[in-house]
């Protein structure tokens, strides 16, 4: 039986050696098979909840019969923590929630300039009724902002207010009293941009105390392909039908668990597509 040389990955990212028992066809034939996943596909969610729910299967199985050293689903269990606290802390900060209040806020507030627009080029007095018009010739080309991602819709705010600021615009807008409305959006997406900022350094300052998701994803896939070929030495080696019985249900779950993984992918793969589409198609009729 020949030795295959595997490891996890160092601090250097260079591959520490561990000998293994390479296993030849014939052997292969007697031994469990665990459905296979790729795990670079993965989105970084999804991918720190694969090896999590793995690495909780394996260590549920007593380390004698599984073949699978504590010392190695320990690792494997922090590494698995970090990629979920990797996935969570990049997305999340204190300023995360001001920013949905704040972008909820300018955009009613450019919803409330554009009704108002829409509404005054009905009103009988003709100063009104004009200014209206004038001012609907740019809102028109922002009605749909509410639509758009949170990105988009800034920099759509910011030509929509450097346009309403113009000032051939300024007498426009005070026939409609909506001078003041201008003025609180344009501190409204000032705020939203400023928090934007702030959240940009602080991620910055968060991404540089730990070491980057790819490094520690790279950790995690190679104990988990440490971890099925000790499986399958350790059901070669199994004296016992009790011990091979354990070894087979195991592999089932991670199977089974490949396999959901691999469908949630999948699905959020169709979904995001999905809005790729819708929103393609709403920007081309805006």
């Amino acid at each position: 039986m020949h030795c295959l040389t595997i490891g996890k990955l160092g601090e250097d990212g260079n591959p520490t050696e561990v000998n293994i028992p390479n296993l030849n066809e014939n052997e292969m034939k007697h031994t469990i098979h665990i459905k296979k996943i790729g795990l670079d596909k993965l989105d970084n969610t999804l991918h720190a909840q694969f090896h999590n729910e793995a690495c909780d299967m394996v260590r549920e199985v007593n380390a004698e019969t599984s073949g699978v050293p504590t010392e190695l689903t320990d690792e494997w269990h922090a590494l698995a923590n970090e990629e979920l606290d990797l996935a969570v802390e990049a997305r999340a900060t204190v300023y995360t929630e001001e920013m949905r209040k704040k972008d909820t806020e300018r955009t009613r507030t450019a919803t409330f300039i554009f009704g108002i627009v829409r509404t005054m080029r009905l009103s009988p007095d003709a100063a009104q009724a004009e200014a209206a018009h004038a001012m609907h010739c740019i809102t028109r080309e922002y009605v749909r902002i509410q639509n758009r991602s949170a990105q988009r819709r800034s920099a759509d705010l910011i030509s929509l207010i450097y346009d309403l600021k113009k000032p051939e615009c300024a007498a426009h807008l005070e026939r409609m009293g909506l001078t003041q409305a201008v003025n609180v959006l344009e501190e409204l997406n000032k705020a939203y941009s400023q928090m934007g900022q702030q959240r940009t350094r602080e991620r910055a300052d968060w991404t540089g105390k730990h070491q980057p998701m790819i490094a520690v994803r790279r950790q995690s896939d190679a104990i988990y392909r440490r971890v099925v070929m000790l499986l399958q030495m350790a059901y070669l080696k199994a004296t016992s039908d009790a011990t091979r019985t354990a070894i087979e249900h195991l592999a089932d779950l991670l199977s089974n668990h490949s396999a959901h993984i691999n469908t949630v992918y999948k699905q959020s793969l169709a979904q995001r597509k999905a809005k790729a589409t819708k929103r393609t198609e709403e920007e081309g009729e805006s």
